[in-house]
């Protein structure tokens, strides 16, 4: 994403574009952090990015809302990624590599568009139009935020649950009568 802004940046077709960078920053983290925030000061740029590490939760949900679109572009391979229903939820849409379960979500939320993974032009190609397209913002934001609250809220996720329990026992109860048997 760092790398993405700084082409973004000189290209300069995006006016007064800026980053936001959050999410869980231990010790293991510092040296990769140190590594891009000298990057964005090579590109004197470093003024245009905000870190917002570790956040609590009612932070990490302004962190969303703040932003215009959402992109993680995960190097390893992720079971699920929760930050993309929680972006969804506050109306933010992603741009995400199309890997691991990002294509299944966006396409099942409507809520974002997919690029090639580990692919700095490809990111910058998809970001691009998307940033200069506010009303395209809006339209996948809403699109995923309805969905979320219809589908990946506790409760819709429980509903689903039960259902999916449910269905197996359906099937196999004789509903006729036939084959049940007494005792007297």
């Amino acid at each position: 994403v760092v790398d993405a802004f700084i082409e973004l940046r000189r290209r300069n077709r995006v006016p007064s574009l800026k980053l936001r960078v959050g999410g869980g920053c231990g010790p293991g983290d510092e040296s990769f952090v140190t590594e891009q925030r000298d990057k964005l000061n090579a590109a004197g740029i470093l003024g245009d990015v905000s870190f917002h590490p570790n956040v609590s939760r009612g932070e990490k949900i302004e962190f969303y809302a703040a932003c215009d679109v959402l992109s993680v572009p995960a190097k390893i391979s992720e079971s699920f990624g929760l930050y993309v229903i929680e972006s969804l939820a506050a109306g933010t849409p992603l741009v995400q590599p199309e890997v691991a379960t990002y294509p299944e979500l966006l396409t099942d939320t409507g809520g974002g568009v997919l690029c090639g993974p580990n692919n700095v032009g490809a990111l910058v190609a998809t970001l691009e139009p998307l940033l200069l397209d506010p009303a395209r913002l809006r339209r996948l934001g809403d699109a995923g935020r309805k969905s979320v609250v219809a589908r990946y809220t506790d409760d819709a996720m429980a509903e689903g649950v039960i259902a999916a329990l449910d269905m197996p026992a359906k099937k196999s109860i004789p509903r006729s009568g036939v084959g049940k048997s007494s005792v007297a």
